[in-house]
């Protein structure tokens, strides 16, 4: 008994109390003005507190951004913070956190909204929506893939993929999400290149601003009680960001009901 009332009195209670501020906001494209179209933990964004001085300032772990370009957390201790972001877009802060940009400077307290306008690496338009061709089974879109910056640093780059995703089964199909027998994953494009449709071979050649046809491969079939399909076009180039690497960039997402 002695030694366990010993232990008890030498353990000293942690008298902080539990981080309860909230930060949230939403990334948008500065081309589009619309929210950043993502995959699932993409974008990340960082806090580094300069309000505590106990020990030099170090970051706060990250946490993501939805696919809507959509962030909140609620586990924030208030205080004064330096916010930063990392994704598919023209980096904010390339030496975070050596170097600071105190105009993203903010002070945290009760539920505080910080909103960011990033240049995307490329923007996806669609140009007609995806259709069910019956002929073969399989769905077809035409998009147009643009530069979102004129950042000389990053708007120079060859097209490395245009990816093609389809799933029937979840409404955020992504490179981390999707339906491996159907979606069309593409890393090649040769100036000779063709697509078949509805039985005629048409020239598909890419280009950046021009039109460009997406096809699934595999058949979908069709069956008797309608389903639903979510397809969604991510394309990247070769281009290498700090900390994220060659991240896709996303269109909005569409759906195509297929049924006999």
């Amino acid at each position: 008994m002695l030694i366990v009332s010993c232990l008890t009195a030498c353990i000293k209670a942690d008298s902080y109390a539990e981080p309860d501020a909230t930060i949230r906001g939403t990334i948008y494209d500065s081309l589009t003005g619309q929210p950043l179209q993502l995959d699932m933990g993409e974008a990340s964004i960082q806090l580094l507190e300069l309000s505590w001085t106990a020990t030099a300032p170090t970051p706060n772990p990250n946490f993501g951004a939805n696919t809507e370009g959509y962030y909140n957390n609620s586990r924030i201790f208030k205080g004064y913070y330096n916010i930063n972001i990392n994704g598919p877009f023209v980096p904010l802060a390339p030496t975070w956190p050596s170097v600071i940009d105190s105009s993203r400077n903010i002070n945290i307290q009760g539920v505080t909204t910080k909103d960011f306008t990033v240049s995307s690496m490329l923007v996806i338009q669609w140009v007609t929506p995806p259709v069910f061709n019956a002929s073969d089974s399989s769905i077809t879109a035409t998009i147009k893939v643009i530069r979102g910056t004129n950042h000389p640093a990053y708007n120079h780059d060859a097209i490395k993929n245009i990816n093609f995703y389809i799933n029937g089964n979840a409404p955020y199909p992504a490179n981390s999400n999707y339906d491996n027998r159907y979606t069309n994953v593409k890393t090649s494009f040769p100036n000779n290149e063709t697509v078949v449709l509805n039985g005629v071979v048409t020239s598909n050649v890419f280009a950046y601003g021009n039109n460009y046809i997406v096809k699934s491969i595999g058949k979908i079939a069709p069956t008797s009680t309608p389903r639903t399909w979510w397809v969604r076009v991510g394309a990247c180039t070769t281009t290498n960001i700090p900390v994220v690497g060659t991240p896709l960039n996303y269109s909005t997402i569409q759906t195509v009901t297929v049924s006999k």
